[in-house]
C-alpha cells in the first residue's frame, strides 16, 4: 500500500514519537521506504546575494543539521525499515510538494508540535498545505501521542458527517483498517440542546420535549450510521453516537476512552471557504487525537 513513505521532522522529539506508526507501516510491504525530510532556511530568501555566496550559505546550513539527521535516521531504522535522511534548503511548505513528487511517494508524515505557532492556524500551516493538496494521504501525530501506549493501528475510528465527503472518507478508513488488520467504528457528533429545567413548570416541561427529541433524533442518527456501515465489506466494525457540545472535543475525547489506534478525517478541500468552515473540527482532532490521523478522502492504493 505505502512504498515511499516522506517523513517531514523538525529534529524534536516529537518527530521521534512518529517512528513507531511509521515503522509498522513501512514494514506491512517488503521494499518500503522511508525518506526522511529535514528543510534548513538556508539562502532561501537572500535572493540579492552572489550564486555563489549562496551556495556556500547553503552547503554550511547542511553540514550543521546533516549528523543529527544521520543519528535520527538509524535509530528509525533499529525499527527494522530502509530510511533515506534527506536535507533540504528551504522552508517545509515550499520544500514537501517538491519532495513528494520527486519521490513519487504515496504518504506523508508530517509530526506536529500542539504549541507551535504554525498550528494556531491549520489553515496557514504545512500540514494545511498538505492536506488540503491531498495528492496523497497525510499522516498527522502530534505529541499527546504516547508511542509508549500505542498498541497498533485498531480500532480505526472514522467521524461521519452525513456530507458530501462521506462515502470516499469511508473507504479510505476501510481500505486502512483492511490494510492492518484492524476493525473500523463510525461515530457521529450530536450536540445537545441545553435549556434551564429548575424555573417553572413550563421550562420543565419544554425540557422533557427536547430530551425526547433528542432521543429520537440520536435513534435517527443510530440509522443512519448503521446505514454507512453497510457499505464497509471488508472488515468488521460497529457505530456510535457520540453527544457533546463541540465536535472536535468529543471525538478526542472518545479515541481516548476507546483506545483508538487511528482516526481517519475526510480531507478539508481545495476551497479557502471549505477549509476554514469545517478546519475546527479537523484541527482540534489533529493536534489533540492520543494517536495518528490520517486524513483522506479516496480509496488508498493497493
Amino acid at each position: 500500500m505505502f512504498e515511499r513513505i516522506v517523513m517531514m521532522t523538525d529534529l524534536t522529539d516529537t518527530s521521534r514519537r512518529a517512528f513507531a506508526p511509521v515503522a509498522a507501516l513501512a514494514k506491512r510491504q517488503r521494499g518500503t521506504r522511508v525518506i526522511l525530510v529535514h528543510a534548513v532556511v538556508g539562502s532561501t530568501e537572500q535572493y540579492f546575494l552572489d550564486e555563489m555566496i549562496r551556495k556556500r550559505i547553503d552547503a554550511n546550513a547542511r553540514k550543521k543539521v546533516v549528523e543529527r539527521m544521520q543519528e535520527m535516521a538509524a535509530d528509525l531504522g533499529k525499527h527494522g525499515v530502509d530510511v533515506e535522511p534527506v536535507v533540504e534548503v528551504g522552508s517545509p511548505f515550499n520544500v514537501l510538494p517538491d519532495v513528494v513528487q520527486r519521490y513519487d511517494a504515496d504518504l506523508v508524515v508530517l509530526p506536529t508540535r500542539t504549541e507551535h505557532s504554525l498550528l494556531r492556524r491549520i489553515s496557514n500551516s504545512v500540514t494545511a498545505r498538505a492536506i488540503r493538496d491531498h495528492v496523497v494521504p497525510v499522516l498527522t501525530i502530534n505529541d499527546h501521542f504516547d508511542p509508549e501506549k500505542w498498541s497498533g493501528f485498531g480500532p480505526v475510528v472514522h467521524p461521519v458527517d452525513f456530507g458530501d465527503q462521506q462515502r470516499s472518507g469511508l473507504k479510505t478508513a476501510e481500505d486502512m483498517a483492511a490494510a492492518t488488520d484492524s476493525t473500523i467504528e463510525l461515530v457521529h457528533v450530536l450536540r445537545p440542546i441545553n435549556i434551564a429545567s429548575n424555573y417553572d413548570d413550563d421550562a420543565r416541561e419544554l425540557a422533557r420535549i427536547i430530551d425526547k427529541s433528542q432521543d429520537d433524533l440520536q435513534s435517527r442518527v443510530e440509522g443512519g450510521l448503521a446505514e454507512v456501515l453497510g457499505n464497509v465489506t471488508k472488515v468488521k466494525g460497529e457505530c456510535r453516537v457520540l453527544r457533546n457540545d463541540n465536535a472536535g472535543v468529543g471525538i478526542v475525547d472518545h479515541l481516548a476512552a476507546c483506545g483508538a489506534g487511528l482516526a481517519v478525517l475526510p480531507a478539508l478541500g481545495r476551497d479557502t471557504v471549505h477549509t476554514q468552515l469545517m478546519g475546527s473540527v479537523a484541527e482540534h482532532v489533529i493536534r489533540y487525537a492520543p494517536c495518528p490521523v490520517l486524513v483522506y478522502d479516496r480509496p488508498l492504493a493497493s
